[in-house]
């Protein structure tokens, strides 16, 4: 997209009409939700529970929810917070039965791409913050940026999630 200020918003616009964010960020969740029904078993995985969404959801910036809740056939080791791509995960000591997951879609701009600062600084603004509801304090954010085609997410993890995410 090439224009003026003006001109590129309403194109903006004009892309994202009917819903469509609403619409991507609800197909992204249930891809997810599909995706843990296959793996039940080899991740240890009792039931997938979608949570309903707020429509405004996917682009209200100051909280947030958790869009997928799994509860555990038994207690998963949790690791520390980190990103989907860091191969250093550790699990010592936490454990949880409750993981949740929370979508978030930006459409990013040339000089602020950077997906993973981006999921780090969500989770972080949105576990501390008494807005956001999370079922349990082990969760990951996932985010993905429609205008670069880039994804990324932050959290706490189980073994057998990062290679199935």
């Amino acid at each position: 997209m090439h224009g003026k200020i003006p001109t590129l918003k309403i194109s903006l616009i004009q892309i994202f009409r009917a819903h469509l964010w609403q619409k991507i960020h609800e197909s992204l969740v249930m891809d997810l939700c599909q995706i843990f029904d296959m793996e039940l078993e080899s991740l240890e995985i009792d039931t997938v529970q979608k949570e309903t969404i707020h429509p405004r959801k996917s682009y209200k910036m100051n909280s947030s929810c958790a869009d997928i809740l799994l509860f555990a056939s038994f207690k998963w080791q949790m690791s520390k917070p980190s990103l989907i791509f860091d191969n250093r995960d550790s699990f010592e000591g936490n454990t949880s039965n409750k993981y949740w997951l929370d979508v978030q879609l930006r459409w990013g701009d040339y000089d602020s791409h950077d997906i993973e600062r981006y999921a780090r600084a969500k989770f972080l603004d949105y576990t501390t913050d008494n807005l956001s509801i999370y079922p349990s304090p082990t969760g990951c954010l996932v985010a993905v940026d429609l205008a670069y085609n880039l994804h990324s997410a932050f959290g706490n993890w189980f073994p057998g999630v990062k290679p199935l995410m």
